[in-house]
């Protein structure tokens, strides 16, 4: 028997690079719930500093800032994400949503006998 075929889709939003996909998004995702970047990290098992590279670099790409940290204090420190990278990650979680179920259904049209 016939393993079914199946497709991926790697979604990636840019100006001039591809930066913007998976994988940013995912640790933007884990710095919303852990308000911490090295927190992410090593979630993510990544080093902080080429987190901030890749968040620098997507950044300049799109022209908006999207995270800030406060250094240690009382409190500790911590990172956010601005309003622009907060709505920034809920747009693409929507256009992933999205593009997943039209993508669902053009493949089952064309490739339903196959």
């Amino acid at each position: 028997m016939k393993e079914p075929l199946k497709f991926h889709l790697r979604l990636q939003l840019y100006r001039r690079e591809r930066n913007f996909g998976p994988g940013v998004t995912a640790l933007m995702q884990l710095v919303q719930e852990k308000s911490s970047l090295s927190a992410a990290c090593k979630t993510m098992h990544m080093s902080y500093s080429k987190a901030w590279k890749i968040i620098r670099k997507t950044e300049d790409d799109l022209g908006i800032k999207l995270m800030e940290g406060t250094r240690g204090g009382e409190s500790g420190g911590g990172t956010v994400l601005t309003e622009d990278g907060r709505k920034l990650l809920e747009q693409y979680h929507r256009f992933e949503q999205e593009t997943e179920c039209a993508a669902q259904e053009i493949f089952r049209r064309i490739f339903e006998s196959t």
